[in-house]
C-alpha cells in the first residue's frame, strides 16, 4: 500500500506526543473528579460503582482477542501491498465482531437477570440491574466499532485515535460532571457513559473508512476458512486477556468479598496510579507491535533485533523514572488530593508500582511476540501469573487487607517476568539471554541510580502541597532527562531521537522496509 504523503514516522511521533497527552488529560480529570464523585456519593457507592464497572470490563474477554488477530494479519498484507486481502480480512473480522456484539447484549441480559444472586443487600438490586443494562448495552454497540480501531492501528493513525479518545475523555467528564451537580446517582453515570461513547465511534468508523479504501463492508457470509486462521491466532490473545483480567481487574472482585465495598475505593485510590503507569508505557512503545508486524512481514530480521533493543532501552528508561516517581511523591500527593484517612492505600501503591515496573519495562518482548507468531507462549506465561496473582490475592486479602491483595500482584510479577520471561522469551526468538539480561540490568542500574539521585536532590518537595509537589517533580524530571540522555542513549541512540522530531523517524530507526516492503516471505492466510 503507497503511503500517504505525511511520513509514517510523523504518524508514529505525532500519535505518542497525542496519545501523551491523552494520558495527561485522563489523569488530570481523574485527579478532579475521583475525589469530587467519592465526597458525593460516600465510598460505598463509589465502591459500588467501581464494582459495575469491573463486570463491564469482563465484557471484552468476548471479544475472544479477535482484534489483535485482525491487527497482525491486516499489517502483514499492508507489508504485502495487497489490498484485496486487507478487504477480506476487515469484512470477515466485522461480521464475527458483529455475532459478538449480539452475544455481548445477550450476556447483559443473563447478568441483569442474575442480579440477585450476586447483591447482597436486596436494596442494591434494582440500582445495580439497571446500571448493568445501561453500561452492558455500551460495551456491546463497541465490539463491530472495535475493527475500525484496528485499522486506524494497522495505518499507524495514532493520532486519530488519539483525538477520539480526548473528545471520548471531554463528554464523559463533562456529563458525570453535570449529573452530580444536578444531584443524580448511579443510573445518570451509566448514561452518561454510553452519551459519551456513541459520537466518539460515529467518528472512528468515518476517520478509518476514510484512510483506508479497503475498510468497507461487503456483501456476503463469513469466510470459514480465513475465520478459523484468524482465531487460531486470537484464541492465545484470548488467554491473555483472560489472563490479564485475573493480574489487574480481579482485584476489586477480591477485596469486596474477603474485605468489604468500602475497601474497594481505597485500593481503587493505589490502582489509578498503577494504571495509568501501564497507559504511559502503552502509549509511548505499545505502537512497536504493527512495525514489528510490517518487519517481520517483510523478513527484516536486523531491523526486528535493531528496534527490539532500542525500544526495551526506551521502556526500562521510561518504567524506572514513573515507579520512583509514584514511590516518591505518592504519599504526600494521596494526603493532600484524597485526605489523611486515604493514606492507608500509598503501601499498595508501592507495591503496585514495582509490579507494573517489572511488567512494563520488557513491553517490547510481549509486542515482538506476537508480531512474530510466538505470542503462544505468552499467553501461558501470562496466565500462569494471573493465576498466581489471584491465589496468593486470596490467601493473603484476610490477614494483610488491601496490602496483601497488592503483595499476590506483585509476587505474580516477579515469578513470571523476572525469572520465566526473559528466558523464554530469548529462547524463542533466537537472542542471546545472557546478553539480554546483561543489556536489561545495565539500563535499569543506570536508570534506577540517575533518578534515586534526582529525587534525593528535590526531597525538598516530597510534602503534601501542590506547589511543592509539581515544583519537585519539574526539577526531577529536567534533571532525569538530562542524566538519562548523556549516560544511558548513546550517539547513535540520541541521533534517532533528533530525528523523531522530523518525518523521517521511521527510516532512520529501522531502515526502509518500513516504507518500502520488498516481497513477503509469509504466506497468506
Amino acid at each position: 500500500m503507497v503511503e500517504k504523503s505525511r511520513s509514517v514516522g510523523h504518524r508514529l511521533i505525532s500519535g505518542t506526543v497525542l496519545q501523551m497527552g491523552n494520558m495527561v488529560a485522563s489523569a488530570i480529570a481523574a485527579f478532579f473528579l475521583m475525589p469530587f464523585v467519592v465526597h458525593h456519593l460516600g465510598d460505598r457507592i463509589y465502591g459500588f460503582w467501581s464494582l459495575s464497572s469491573s463486570f463491564i470490563v469482563y465484557y471484552g474477554l468476548l471479544d475472544l482477542g479477535l482484534s489483535t488477530a485482525v491487527s497482525q494479519y491486516i499489517s502483514i498484507a499492508i507489508a504485502r501491498k495487497d489490498d484485496s486481502e486487507c478487504r477480506a480480512v476487515f469484512n470477515t473480522a466485522f461480521r464475527i465482531q458483529l455475532m459478538l456484539g449480539v452475544a455481548a447484549f445477550l450476556a447483559t441480559a443473563v447478568l441483569v437477570a442474575c442480579t440477585p444472586w450476586f447483591c447482597h443487600n436486596r436494596a442494591d438490586v434494582s440500582a445495580f440491574r439497571e446500571v448493568i443494562a445501561i453500561l452492558g448495552t455500551s460495551a456491546a454497540l463497541s465490539f463491530p466499532v472495535r475493527v475500525y480501531g484496528g485499522v486506524l492501528y494497522t495505518q499507524f493513525r495514532f493520532d486519530i485515535q488519539s483525538w477520539l479518545a480526548i473528545l471520548g475523555l471531554v463528554l464523559r467528564t463533562g456529563l458525570v460532571v453535570c449529573v452530580i451537580w444536578a444531584g443524580h446517582g448511579l443510573l445518570a453515570l451509566a448514561w452518561a457513559t454510553l452519551f459519551a461513547t456513541l459520537p466518539v465511534s460515529v467518528l472512528q468508523i468515518w476517520y478509518a473508512r476514510r484512510e483506508s479504501s479497503w475498510a468497507r463492508i461487503d456483501i456476503g457470509k463469513i469466510e470459514l476458512k480465513r475465520a478459523k486462521s484468524l482465531f487460531s491466532y486470537s484464541i492465545y490473545s484470548f488467554m491473555t486477556s483472560i489472563a490479564d483480567m485475573l493480574r489487574f481487574q480481579i482485584d476489586p472482585l477480591v477485596i469486596s468479598g474477603l474485605i468489604g465495598l468500602a475497601a474497594v475505593t481505597h485500593y481503587r485510590v493505589a490502582s489509578i496510579f498503577a494504571q495509568y503507569f501501564i497507559q504511559i508505557l502503552v502509549f509511548s512503545v505499545g505502537m512497536l507491535q504493527p512495525v514489528f508486524s510490517r518487519m517481520h512481514g517483510a523478513g527484516d530480521k536486523a531491523g526486528l533485533e535493531r528496534v527490539f533493543f532500542f525500544g526495551t532501552k526506551l521502556s526500562v528508561g521510561l518504567s524506572v523514572f514513573f515507579c520512583f516517581a509514584l514511590i516518591g511523591w505518592g504519599k504526600p500527593f494521596i494526603a493532600r488530593w484524597m485526605g489523611m484517612r486515604y493514606e492507608d492505600a500509598y503501601l499498595p501503591l508501592v507495591v503496585l508500582s514495582v509490579s507494573v515496573l517489572l511488567d512494563v519495562c520488557q513491553k517490547p518482548q510481549v509486542d515482538l511476540l506476537f508480531a512474530t507468531f510466538n505470542h503462544r507462549s505468552y499467553a501461558y506465561l501470562n496466565t500462569a501469573e494471573g493465576l498466581l496473582n489471584l491465589a496468593f490475592s486470596v490467601v493473603l486479602a484476610r490477614p494483610l487487607g488491601v496490602l496483601g491483595v497488592a503483595l499476590g500482584t506483585l509476587i505474580g510479577a516477579f515469578i513470571i517476568r523476572v525469572v520465566v520471561q526473559p528466558w523464554w522469551v530469548c529462547k524463542v526468538t533466537g537472542y542471546h539471554y545472557a546478553g539480554y539480561m546483561r543489556f536489561l540490568n545495565k539500563n535499569l542500574l543506570y536508570c534506577s541510580a540517575i533518578m534515586g539521585a534526582a529525587m534525593a536532590v528535590v526531597a525538598w518537595g516530597l510534602r503534601p502541597s501542590y506547589v511543592l509537589l509539581i515544583s519537585s517533580a519539574i526539577c526531577a524530571t529536567l534533571l532525569y532527562a538530562i542524566g538519562s540522555w548523556t549516560l544511558v542513549f548513546d550517539e547513535r541512540e540520541r541521533e534517532q531521537f533528533r530525528a523523531a522530531l522530523g518525518r523521517n523517524y521511521v527510516q532512520k530507526l529501522v531502515g526502509p522496509a518500513v516504507v518500502e516492503v520488498p516481497p513477503s516471505p509469509v504466506g497468506k492466510l
